[in-house]
């Protein structure tokens, strides 16, 4: 029986053989299978037959080319509509080729996929390579069309460009036209009178003379001008009623309406009295910048329209004008040294020689400003260059008039940066003035300082101003290898400079650019005449550095300016000591009491103080304002930016930004932050200010309070008592020393009340000898204890005042650690730098940002920079081939593997290497160090980030805990343990000894430890695992293997005292044991407050009393002496990161000096702790009277061991506190103190001080070890008491196993407790102990 043909096909489903039989198509297909080959057949050639037809319906472009589609650029076409249907065409053609490319492919491998049919592969190559020459047109079509619409573009930007621009040349010619017709109505009738009489002359001498339109029109532009240069004095037509009244108003000149302001509504007036300070910025942020009272800020760029002739100016000056309150936000004192009795009503009058020569300088410094504006003038310059004098020039026939209308324009409202310029002129000399370029310059910072910085203040200081420094510090890397430190200027492209020269203009001198310098006090009297309805707001911005503008404040304060409305600078009592001392407020709300509210159990909103304002920058006394300030965080919360850069320098904890917050019940716990100190806030105080400053030698200081809906007082009076501080000012008469020499040249006439400057050679009574005149009272305020004091000028304060309240002994000697570089008096910078330490940088990953910083400098170098110093590219290499980072390994642990890899192993140690994880089981090579930068970074990448934090952290934290040591020597003996040590693992192994590698190998596998751990426990108390298990062990043994000189393994060590870098290390007292053990520290006792006796406090306890008695403060109880002595190793634990300003408004303890036995004239920091009466034990701690007496543990040792060898390790800590975290924040409040000054601080570490710290140090060292209690035979071998651990060993090999385990595990992670090498003894036997003072065993 034959059998039937199997069908052929696969199945469309799953692609599997057909099993039917196959009936159809020649018996190839089954039924089934032949109708789906015949509707896919048809398919497949419908859509090809639409292909082939569709170049006839192709665009008349294609139709019409001549070139190959796929050479074709489309550049002949512009049109877009073509474009466009070329590309529809194109892109139809692409997907039709792609149905049928995928058509013909599933028809062939589903039917005929069991034969190698060679021409349909040929035929679907054409439609593939037609396809790709349709993709490609398609992308040449795409770029063609974005380019002729950016042309498109272009064109309609310049046509739009040219509109604006004819727009906005219509609106300033309308401007003009305006301008000149006020002004001729205004001058209208003085110009016709002098016209008149002109024309009426010229009759007389020209009978048949007449005037044209031209010549008149030219002829009054010539006479206004010559009137408002006072060369030419109008006929005063002007009744004397008309005549315009001096009492500080400005009336507007006859025939000229004033424009009026509308009247507020009631509801407008209403708002103005409820929207304060940050009421109103708040209102500002919710609407988007916009404010429901908005108003610009008062003055304006150039002088009002209400000029002056010199009569009139005569007459202002000796009446005086009305002074303008209206301003002035808080009290003016009467009868002060500023401000006497009958000053305060209107500006005093002038002599009537001092007014003919004020007169005489304007008249002259009117016709600078008229040569001035000639140079700004292209079509009039160069007739006014020929000319000799302004009378020359303005009769010049080849001026037009259209000219002489701009100018006289000009001449009437010059901007008062003409006129300050014009001021200047008439003192400057013939010399050029120099350039400086440091407005030019960035100050370099560090990469890493700029990460860190980010990672801190991003939240308030933004992306972009990171970006650009981050741009800044590369091109300072790619300059760095140049000879001389690069510069970095602020901006990408100078403009070019002006050639700088002395041109005649109008027959005067005068130089072609403004001047740089600072106006004389004489150009500000003239310019404060001069431009009478000026605003001194306005004056600031003109100074052109911080000198000069705080001399200008100086002056107003003491009304030696006869401007009306420049009383209101400063005038109020606050902003004028505010001022006095430095500090320059443009923002402040103290209504804080108002704003916060409780409307019964609902609705509560809490606000704070705050004032805002600018300081000098790079200045001593600045800088240390600012230090006091971020010193006292209970109180107030300060924010600095620098004026020059931008960057935020200091600001407090992001959650202490808020200045108003609220919620909706009193029993929530999350407060909705309403109003916080940031970007927006910036933004909108700075639409709300109303001055500002020209130059950029400031910073910018926010300051609040720390207590919300408080009295404004303690605000201003802590900042009153930081900016006397900050000046060192000892004496009330000494606020005025700085100003000295300005004093010294001032006077108050005795007949018109005003200041005025003492002429050479006169004789008479200085403003400074009124000052420093005994019999003058001055108010000053007791910030502690809140009152106010009457002080004579030249006597101190009274018996009841703080004795803190004005600079003192204390105050210096914490000045002299806060800010040891002012002792160089060659030393000029000065500017502010927030303390840094390794809290400031607790959870950045120092390791990640070099890192970084390494591969931007070689990435750099890969680009070829034409910048690039040979010098960098050298040390780039260098970085290459040896990369310091943590998972480096040290020189003397990479010679000795080097060896081990290059000599035959036994199969019994490669056993050892591989359970110890120093070898692979895939290889038979020990694994060195990563120390390449290509190495780094993707270990860094796969490393635990925390892990990478916490070893930094480490190292950071260890530097921070020697700077605060402060027992005598400390600093000198840790420095020679560092460089003992890095000589001993940075040296070369000479010798070929390698036993040292095995004896390591194991310890660590007697400890059941590995070396190529991969994981990381974030277990504060566990130890391991982590990746540095090998650099711990090797530093653990070089440490110890340093006393064991009689053992052959420790050879590599101890070698190193003989080679030459070692020589000068052979006699250092570290290995000699019995020598150290001879002297005791000259430092404190350990002993916590519950364990003193109550005699230790007994001189504290009697001075609270009496302070309360006399209604003190009790921190005013403290004696001088004692602030002496505590205050400074407060500011040095403070800058060490040990102690931080806390945000405690009430602390626990109490900073206090006293003595101890062993040190009776030695006064040392205590802190004295409520629960110091309390009972002695405690069940959470063992009291020291519980733990082991290590001595006789050492004879019992001895006595089973016959030469029995021991060490004592001491692990370290300083005199003040424990190497251990105080993490919670209610722990860190019970460590919290009071100093003399009453600032709050809280401890990042046990301080000895606390409360049973000696047993919270016994319990940390008593958990670590447990953690190898098997091991070391914790109890047996291994015995700790408090920092003390002794360990026995039956000989010396034995010993140093057991020291080299203990040193490991007491300083691998955390990474930064270690043994104190000073204060232990090693290798050491019974007798010694025995020897020993009882204090190195306790």
């Amino acid at each position: 029986m034959v059998q039937s043909p199997i069908c052929q096909a696969l199945n469309l489903s799953d692609g599997q053989p057909c099993k039917a039989n196959a009936t159809t198509w020649e018996k190839v297909f089954c039924r089934f299978h032949g109708k789906q080959y015949y509707g896919l057949y048809i398919g497949y050639k419908r859509r090809k037959a639409r292909l082939d037809s569709l170049s006839d319906d192709a665009p008349p472009y294609l139709r019409a080319s001549n070139v190959p589609l796929a050479n074709e650029p489309f550049e002949g076409v512009t049109d877009e509509k073509t474009l466009r249907e070329i590309h529809a065409h194109i892109y139809h053609e692409y997907a039709l080729i792609e149905k049928v490319i995928n058509a013909k492919k599933l028809h062939h491998k589903h039917f005929y996929w069991l034969r190698m049919d060679y021409g349909n592969q040929a035929y679907l190559d054409i439609l593939s390579n037609r396809r790709h020459i349709v993709l490609r047109a398609l992308e040449k079509l795409k770029t063609r069309i974005t380019q002729a619409l950016y042309e498109r573009e272009k064109w309609y930007k310049w046509i739009r460009d040219v509109q604006q621009e004819e727009e906005a040349t219509r609106e300033k010619e309308s401007k003009k036209v305006k301008h000149e017709a006020a002004m001729f109505k205004r001058y209208w009738d003085k110009m016709q009178t002098r016209i008149t009489a002109r024309r009426e002359k010229e009759d007389r001498q020209r009978p048949d003379a007449y005037l044209d339109a031209a010549y008149q029109e030219h002829s009054k532009y010539i006479d206004l001008i010559n009137h408002f240069l006072w060369i030419e004095v109008l006929a005063d037509v002007e009744s004397e009623n008309a005549t315009p009244k001096v009492d500080g108003s400005t009336k507007p000149s006859p025939g000229i309406a004033k424009k009026g302001k509308k009247p507020k509504s009631k509801a407008a007036k209403a708002a103005d009295v409820q929207l304060p300070g940050q009421s109103r910025i708040l209102e500002m942020i919710v609407n988007d910048g916009q404010s429901s009272d908005d108003q610009e800020p008062s003055g304006g760029g150039s002088v009002k329209s209400n000029f002056e002739t010199e009569s009139e100016l005569r007459r202002r000056l000796k009446e005086g004008m009305k002074k303008d309150y209206t301003t002035i936000e808080g009290q003016v004192w009467v009868g002060t040294l500023e401000f006497p009795d009958g000053t305060h009503l209107k500006t005093s009058s002038l002599a009537d020689e001092e007014i003919d020569s004020l007169a005489k300088e304007i008249k002259e410094i009117k016709l600078l400003l008229f040569c001035r504006l000639l140079l700004s003038h292209a079509s009039l310059l160069r007739a006014a260059v020929k000319s000799s004098s302004v009378e020359e020039f303005l009769n010049d026939p080849e001026i037009a008039v259209s000219d002489l209308r701009d100018l006289c324009l000009r001449v009437e409202q010059p901007s008062l940066q003409d006129i300050r310029d014009a001021c200047a002129d008439r003192t400057r000399g013939d010399e050029s003035e120099g350039e400086d370029d440091e407005g030019d310059i960035l100050e370099e910072e560090r990469y890493e300082d700029v990460y860190l910085h980010m990672y801190r203040y991003m939240h308030i200081q933004g992306p972009y101003w990171l970006l650009m420094k981050i741009l800044g510090q590369q091109q300072i890397m790619v300059a760095g290898g140049q000879d001389e430190p690069s510069k970095l200027e602020r901006m990408p492209f100078k403009e070019a400079r002006q050639q700088k020269m002395k041109v005649q203009v109008c027959g005067k001198s005068i130089w072609n650019y403004s001047s740089e310098n600072s106006t004389t006090q004489d150009g500000w009297l003239q310019f404060s005449v001069m431009a009478k309805d000026c605003d001194l707001r306005n004056a600031a911005q003109l100074c052109r550095n911080w000198d000069e503008f705080e001399q200008l404040t100086f002056l107003t304060g003491w009304q030696y300016f006869p401007a009306s409305n420049w009383v209101s600078w400063g005038g109020d009592k606050l902003t004028q000591e505010l001022h006095e001392l430095g500090f320059f407020p443009y923002f402040k709300d103290f209504d804080a009491e108002k704003l916060s509210h409780l409307q019964g159990q609902k609705d509560i909103v809490e606000t704070r103080n705050i004032i805002v304002g600018h300081m000098k920058r790079n200045d001593p006394a600045t800088r240390r304002f600012l230090q006091y300030l971020t010193m006292r965080s209970s109180e107030v919360l300060v924010l600095v930016r620098d004026g020059k850069t931008g960057k935020i320098l200091t600001a407090p904890e992001k959650d202490q930004l808020w200045t108003m917050r609220g919620k909706r019940e009193v029993n929530e716990t999350k407060w909705n932050i309403l109003l916080e100190v940031g970007r927006k806030y910036f933004q909108m105080v700075g639409k709300f200010r109303k001055w500002r400053l020209g130059s950029e030698d400031y910073y910018d200081v926010w300051i609040w309070d720390y207590t919300p809906s408080s009295d404004p007082t303690r605000l201003c009076s802590v900042i009153g008592l930081e900016l006397h501080k900050a000046r060192r000012i000892t004496k009330l008469t000494e606020r005025h020393n700085r100003k000295e020499p300005f004093l010294r040249g001032l006077t108050r006439d005795q007949d018109t009340t005003r200041v005025r400057s003492i002429q050479p050679g006169e004789q008479i009574l200085s403003l400074w000898d009124e000052i420093t005149n005994r019999s003058n009272v001055s108010m000053s305020t007791d910030v502690l204890n809140q009152e106010l004091l009457k002080v004579k000028i030249n006597d101190g304060f009274p018996v009841e005042a703080s004795p803190y309240l004005l600079y003192n002994e204390a105050d210096a000697a914490e000045d002299l650690i806060l800010f040891p570089e002012e002792l160089n008096t060659h030393n000029r910078n000065f500017l502010f730098r927030e303390v840094t330490n390794s809290f400031t940088r607790e959870a950045i990953s120092i390791t990640s940002i070099n890192v970084a910083v390494a591969n931007t400098l070689n990435s750099l170098k890969a680009d070829g920079d034409a910048n690039w110093g040979t010098d960098s590219a050298s040390a780039c290499e260098d970085e290459e081939t040896h990369f310091v980072n943590p998972w480096s390994q040290s020189q003397i642990w990479e010679d000795a593997i080097a060896t081990i890899n290059h000599t035959p192993i036994s199969s019994e140690r490669k056993e050892l290497l591989r359970r110890v994880g120093l070898l692979s089981e895939s290889s038979d090579v020990i694994r060195g160090g990563i120390n390449s930068l290509s190495s780094v970074m993707p270990k860094l990448k796969e490393a635990d980030t925390r892990m990478v934090v916490e070893k930094d952290r480490g190292a950071a934290l260890v530097e921070d805990f020697h700077a605060a040591d402060l027992e005598p020597g400390a600093q000198e003996k840790y420095a020679e343990t560092c460089n003992i040590l890095s000589g001993i693992l940075g040296s070369r192994q000479t010798s070929e000894s390698t036993d040292w590698v095995w004896f390591l190998a194991t310890t660590l596998d007697w400890l059941d430890l590995r070396t190529d751990y991969d994981t990381y426990t974030h277990e504060p108390q566990e130890a391991w695992p982590h990746a540095f298990i090998t650099q711990d062990i090797v530093k653990a043994f070089a440490l110890m293997a340093m006393f064991f000189p009689n053992l052959d393994v420790c050879q590599p060590v101890t070698s190193f005292f003989k080679s030459e870098e070692g020589l000068k290390y052979k006699d250092t007292s570290i290995l000699k044991p019995h020598e150290r053990g001879q002297t005791l520290p000259d430092c404190r006792t350990r002993t916590s407050t519950v364990f003193r006796p109550k005699e230790f406090w007994k001189e504290w306890d009697e001075a609270p009393k009496d302070a309360k008695a006399d209604g003190r403060h009790h921190a005013d109880a403290v004696p001088m002496k004692w602030s002496v002595a505590t205050r400074p190793i407060i500011a040095k634990l403070y800058l060490a990161g040990i102690v931080a300003p806390a945000y405690h408004k009430d602390p626990f303890g109490l900073a206090l000096a006293n003595t101890e036995p062993h040190r009776p004239d030695q006064l040392d920091l205590f802190i004295n702790y409520p629960d110091r009466d309390n009972d002695t034990t405690d069940p959470i701690f063992d009291t020291p009277s519980k733990w082991p007496v290590l001595l006789p543990l050492a004879k019992t040792f001895a006595s089973k061991s016959s030469g029995a060898k021991f060490a004592i390790l001491r692990v370290w800590s300083a005199p003040h506190f424990y190497p251990v975290d105080v993490t919670d924040e209610g722990m860190r409040y019970l460590t919290s103190f009071l100093d003399s000054r009453g600032r709050s601080w809280a401890w990042r570490f046990v301080p000895k001080d606390m409360s049973y710290s000696e047993s919270a140090a016994h319990v940390v060292l008593k958990e670590r070890l447990k953690l190898l209690r098997e091991q070391l035979k914790v109890g047996d071998r291994v015995v700790h008491r408090g920092e003390v651990i002794l360990v026995m060993g039956t000989d010396e090999l034995d010993l140093l196993r057991y020291v080299t385990a203990v040193t490991f595990a007491i300083q691998t992670k955390p990474w930064y407790r270690e043994i104190d090498l000073w204060k232990s003894f090693v290798n050491v036997d019974l007798e010694f102990l025995e020897g020993l003072d009882p204090y190195w065993l306790d």
